[in-house]
């Protein structure tokens, strides 16, 4: 069963990193290929050399990022798994929930979809990747 209502969703992703410089009218869009899935802790979200099919924003909890550069988490409002998708290559990463965690995932096809249909919306993407520095890279930290 759902925990957020729609407009719970569209808010949540207006305030989310990589959605930040979004029109109201996209945000609603991406809403609508969102799917809630909870992560109990120690989950896997997935694995490096893994396939790249699915981004994801943290509602509540924490997921931890490993790679060769080190480790990286995910708390509230950040994305990850952004640009493995973007630049079509397999994961560079293993994500796993530290804690219990709720996100929005969002299938790499239907964004995919929505972006064919809608180019401005993958200049905002853009923008909020490049402008900030931060979408799909939490900072690294020393927990």
């Amino acid at each position: 069963m759902p925990e957020l209502t729609r407009i719970q969703a569209v808010v949540f992703l207006q305030s989310c990193d990589l959605f930040s410089y979004c029109r109201a009218d996209e945000i609603l869009r991406i809403a609508g290929i969102a799917e809630e899935r909870r992560l109990r802790a120690g989950e896997k979200v997935y694995v490096e050399n893994g396939p790249a099919d699915v981004l994801y924003c943290v509602v509540q909890g924490e997921v931890s990022l490993r790679g060769s550069q080190g480790t990286r988490f995910a708390g509230p409002l950040h994305t990850f798994g952004v640009r493995d998708i973007l630049c079509g290559r397999l994961r560079g990463e293993d994500a796993e929930a530290r804690v219990d965690s709720l996100v929005l995932a969002i299938e790499a096809e239907d964004l995919f979809d929505l972006l064919s249909n809608r180019p401005g919306l993958l200049q905002e993407l853009f923008n909020a990747l490049f402008q900030t520095g931060r979408a799909g890279a939490p900072a690294a930290s020393p927990r």
